[in-house]
């Protein structure tokens, strides 16, 4: 099951790389735009991650208990309020998009693009927010191919419509957008593949259809979501600071060629970060279902498995970066200095490393998710970034490479703990019934 979910969530990743591929042509300070934009656009996506993932354990959780009445309504109501909360994160982060910028220091030219890339992807949210929550639920369900097939179709129509609204397409009459052109895009090609997904679970016969699954009065379902969710946006938000606080740091002490070799780097290493997302979603499903019926062994399995797969998965895509900077560069920016080579190098050598450690850690926590432990995965988590942070802090005069060794050896340790919680800890214990809010046991 993780398998083919950690190829189709690492398409999320593959939209950027597609859009970065392609923006490479326009030069170092469109890579560097595209860069700090996308770099802010994470952070909407990670609550839309998160409660995709909330959801996905829940419905899990129903699918064990043959509760299938039940878990239809939860489904319906909880796509509507991926709308309405795709709406209001859209507008709210494209207002902010413009000290978002001005935050990371860019300036003149290559500061207006990221701001309008960054606005065109904010408000993209309601899009990438639904097509989250629907392959969610068809994760739930148990299928892999469908999800596998919207991510890879919407990274196709991308790579199309980049290659028009990035440079033009004279026959047409449309003129070259420039570096926003990715953003447009990335949006339009999602919000296809949302349509599609939501076409999908309007079929009667899918386990999970949105057809003739009016909710009984009572189903709750947005508290209980964003209940779940909280914990783990603060935890994917840690690490979405980590890269943050990397680039202001960067862009700070060591000028814009680091910044743009940084936007590069960090670009690849989201598939690693994407696909451990989906080991730890089968890891959720397989727990879900385990500690409804008390089966403990399979669900701290299921724990195990998911860190050395995401783990495994990571580690050759990193061994494979670090095998081929050069020519990887090349892909991305064609003419790139010989400088903005070596500060590539530099990442691959060391800083990827830290990402191939929070993938084993992320592929563990699915597990505890699945079981319905929100909570106790971010206290682990606080105590391990408190020792990231601080070794940061330590080596941020220090030199990139310093700075990027500090980061592998925090995530060591944030690791470290998350895997002696999944073995020691008491979390996979036997959940009582889940009855909504206003029903009858």
């Amino acid at each position: 099951m993780g398998a083919p979910l950690a190829l189709g969530l690492a398409s999320h990743a593959l939209v950027n790389l597609v859009d970065l591929l392609l923006v490479g042509r326009l030069g170092e300070g469109a890579v560097q735009a595209a860069h700090v934009a996308s770099t802010w656009n994470f952070l909407p996506m990670i609550l839309g991650n998160c409660v995709a993932t909330a959801l996905l354990a829940r419905l899990a959780r129903l699918l064990g208990r043959n509760e299938l009445a039940l878990a239809r309504g939860v489904h319906r109501r909880a796509e509507w309020f991926a709308v309405w909360l795709g709406v209001v994160v859209s507008v709210s982060s494209a207002v902010a998009a413009p000290w978002m910028v001005d935050s990371t220091g860019l300036s003149g030219a290559v500061a207006a693009d990221a701001r309008h890339y960054l606005v065109v992807s904010n408000l993209g949210c309601l899009p990438m927010f639904v097509l989250m929550q629907t392959t969610a639920a068809m994760r739930a369900a148990g299928e892999v191919a469908m999800p596998l097939v919207l991510l890879v179709g919407a990274n196709l129509l991308n790579l199309g419509l980049d290659l028009v609204l990035l440079f033009g397409f004279g026959p047409l009459g449309i003129p070259a957008v420039g570096v926003a052109g990715a953003a447009y895009a990335s949006v339009a090609a999602r919000a296809v593949a949302a349509v599609v997904a939501w076409w999908w679970l309007g079929d009667r016969g899918h386990v999970l259809s949105l057809r003739d699954a009016e909710p009984r009065p009572g189903v709750a379902v947005v508290v209980p979501l964003l209940h779940d969710a909280w914990p783990q946006i603060v935890q994917i938000g840690l690490r979405a600071a980590l890269v943050l606080a990397l680039t202001v740091v960067v862009q700070h002490e060591h000028g814009d060629s680091a910044t743009a070799a940084l936007g590069v780097a960090t670009r690849l290493d989201t598939v690693i970060l994407f696909a451990s997302l989906g080991f730890a979603n089968a890891a959720t499903v397989v727990a879900g279902r385990a500690v409804v019926v008390g089966d403990e062994r399979t669900a701290r399995a299921a724990g195990w498995w998911a860190a050395v797969q995401a783990g495994v998965f990571g580690l050759l895509v990193a061994l494979l970066l670090r095998a081929f900077p050069a020519e990887v560069t090349a892909l991305f920016v064609p003419v790139a200095p010989a400088a903005m080579v070596a500060l590539v190098a530099l990442y691959f050598r060391t800083a990827i490393f830290a990402q191939v450690l929070s993938a084993t850690t992320l592929g563990a926590i699915g597990a505890v998710h699945g079981a319905g432990r929100m909570v106790a995965p971010l206290v682990v988590d606080l105590v391990g970034f408190a020792v990231a942070f601080g070794l940061l802090g330590a080596a941020a005069d220090r030199g990139l490479e310093a700075l990027y060794g500090a980061l592998v050896l925090g995530m060591a340790v944030t690791g470290s703990l998350h895997l002696g919680f999944v073995a020691l800890g008491r979390w996979p214990r036997a959940l009582p019934a889940e009855v909504p809010a206003g029903l009858p046991d």
